[in-house]
């Protein structure tokens, strides 16, 4: 079974470093520093960096489905499980 405790990813790149903001079931939201992921690694790396991150710390099992929303922003939610 999928672990679906994670509601969204927020991931964003500043001058300095990623950034991430997850957002938890219920309703717990916590931000910071992606560790380990230099600012001008490509954006694959950071997301590949983020969900190893959440299956690390958050004992995330799913995947996650990204979209970009700003030039240096990307939004992602778990992908639908297709379980019975």
């Amino acid at each position: 079974m999928t672990n679906t405790n994670v509601r969204w990813v927020l991931l964003y790149r500043t001058p300095a470093k990623w950034r991430i903001s997850v957002a938890e079931v219920p309703d717990a939201i916590a931000c910071g520093d992606l560790p380990g992921t230099p600012p001008d690694a490509p954006i694959e790396v950071a997301q590949h960096d983020v969900e190893a991150h959440l299956r690390r710390h958050w004992s995330f099992t799913g995947e996650l489905t990204w979209r970009q929303t700003e030039p240096d922003s990307w939004a992602a939610e778990p992908t639908p499980s297709t379980e019975r």
